[in-house]
């Protein structure tokens, strides 16, 4: 049955009310005025586990529903050309026959020159669900005539989410950075260096691998994260924005 009359619904920061707009509209929402459109449930003896994730890049706390969706949240911050996104963005409304449908899907991401890209984020094995699939369907169908993008996320191998996992926990700016800096960048012009070599070379070593963690984080310096991140892993200096890797 084909989807008809797609409305955006969504929350202006502070309101209680969902307003109803024309589907162009997404494409010049400013992220920073909304308010998430629908709450995450949160009761006993739910099979998945809910929280709140403290974004560095959004400078604030984002409402996950899921672990998996937590982890999105820790790649978003980690990938360079996310300017920002948001949980819970918009409600989708639309109709197949004389049934209204909604959908809330789990992301709205903006990256800097690029079109906007509605992501959902659950297990592979639901996707197959009758409910799910007349909902990706209804929004790739609402989306793509407004030339937003619609996305399915898995995360990637499991070394990839190990290591970016453990370099989150120095997404904030570490004491030492100022410090730091210069030399390590320095250090790193000259010739790679294994990651102790390089900390022991600047400074005390606990007190400067805080800052290259967090540079590795900020993509300034640049490791193998598919490879198991360690003491000896190699770093040299990371490309400079339109520089070739």
């Amino acid at each position: 049955m084909t989807s008809t009359g797609f409305k955006l619904l969504y929350r202006p920061r502070g309101s209680r009310e969902l307003l109803s707009a024309e589907m162009p509209l997404l494409r010049s929402l400013s992220l920073y005025d909304l308010d998430p459109a629908r709450d995450v449930p949160n009761y006993h003896g739910q099979s998945h586990r809910g929280g709140w994730y403290a974004s560095s890049k959004v400078g604030g706390h984002l409402r996950h529903e899921s672990g998996l969706e937590r982890l999105r949240m820790q790649f978003l911050d980690f990938d360079p050309r996310v300017t920002t996104f948001m949980a819970q963005p918009f409600t989708l409304q639309w109709s197949e026959g004389e049934k209204v449908y909604r959908y809330t899907p789990d992301l709205l991401i903006v990256r800097a020159g690029q079109a906007r890209v509605v992501e959902d984020v659950k297990p592979a094995q639901f996707h197959g669900s009758p409910r799910l699939q007349r909902a990706f369907k209804a929004a790739r169908e609402a989306l793509g005539p407004i030339g937003v993008g619609f996305n399915l996320w898995a995360p990637p191998e499991p070394t990839v989410v190990r290591n970016v996992q453990y370099l989150a926990g120095y997404r904030r700016v570490p004491a030492g950075l100022r410090e730091h800096l210069g030399p390590i960048l320095a250090a790193l012009r000259e010739r790679p260096h294994g990651l102790m070599e390089l900390a022991a070379r600047v400074g005390p070593a606990p007190l400067v691998l805080p800052v290259i963690y967090h540079l590795i984080w900020n993509h300034r310096v640049a490791a193998d994260l598919s490879r198991p991140l360690s003491l000896e892993t190699t770093l040299s200096p990371a490309p400079l924005p339109g520089e070739a890797a």
